[in-house]
């Protein structure tokens, strides 16, 4: 009796477990009777922007190449990440992690920005989570780095390209995006002094023949010397 309602509870765990899997995959879709018979589903879908801050046009980009700006050490950089719901059905358990793995070797995480949205810093990532999204739904969030110290940076510039992601779990969607930013360290370079001049000098060749002429004459005119006292 015993070992048949062990079974009983096995089989009923089973099912149970099947349910919640039917659930959750239920939530990634939304199914609609159609005329005739039959259904059509709509399923989930999340878009990501990921931008950073220009300074020197106070406008968030896609990218900021080298030749439009370029960062220093210590200097802070603002990003910007816009998840939006681009489809017409609810999608649950919205999350944003930033790799700021990536960007551990040269700068600091310093803070974030969005009222409930507050960003969640561990094992080298910057994540916000956003619970569900309503069809058409939006949420942009902002969170800033700093540039380590000089002695802290490679020298010269820099191109770093950091990595952001969004995803559902529950709904099994994701999407990714990019932004790329330059640093330029002053420190380590090797400064030089005037170069020398290079190329034949003529007046530099004749005193030095003068000189050689008036030695060999001091020693033609001693060993004389000696000569004739002999």
């Amino acid at each position: 009796m015993k070992t048949n309602l062990q079974k009983i509870l096995s089989y009923l765990l089973i099912i149970t477990g099947f349910a919640l899997f039917f659930v959750n995959v239920a939530n990634a879709k939304e199914c609609h009777t159609v005329y005739g018979g039959g259904e059509v589903c709509e399923t989930g879908e999340l878009s990501l922007d990921k931008k950073v801050l220009n300074p020197n046009k106070n406008e968030y980009w896609d990218n900021i190449a080298a030749k439009d700006y370029v960062f220093a050490p210590e200097q802070e950089v603002k990003f910007s990440l816009r998840v939006k719901n681009t489809s017409d059905v609810k999608v649950d358990g919205v999350r944003i992690n930033d790799d700021f793995d990536r960007l551990d070797d040269y700068m600091v995480y310093v803070s974030s920005d969005k009222g409930d949205y507050r960003a969640e810093v561990t094992d080298h990532k910057v994540k916000f989570d956003f619970g569900s999204l309503d069809p058409d739904e939006e949420v942009t969030v902002y969170f800033v780095a700093r540039f380590k110290k000089a002695d802290g940076l490679p020298a010269g510039t820099t191109c770093i390209t950091n990595a952001a992601h969004v995803y559902s779990h529950e709904d099994s969607l994701s999407d990714s995006d990019y932004a790329e930013f330059c640093v330029k360290n002053e420190t380590g370079k090797i400064v030089t002094g005037k170069t020398p001049e290079t190329g034949f000098d003529l007046q530099s060749v004749l005193t030095y023949q003068a000189l050689g002429f008036v030695a060999l004459s001091t020693l033609a005119f001693a060993k004389a010397k000696a000569v004739i006292r002999k």
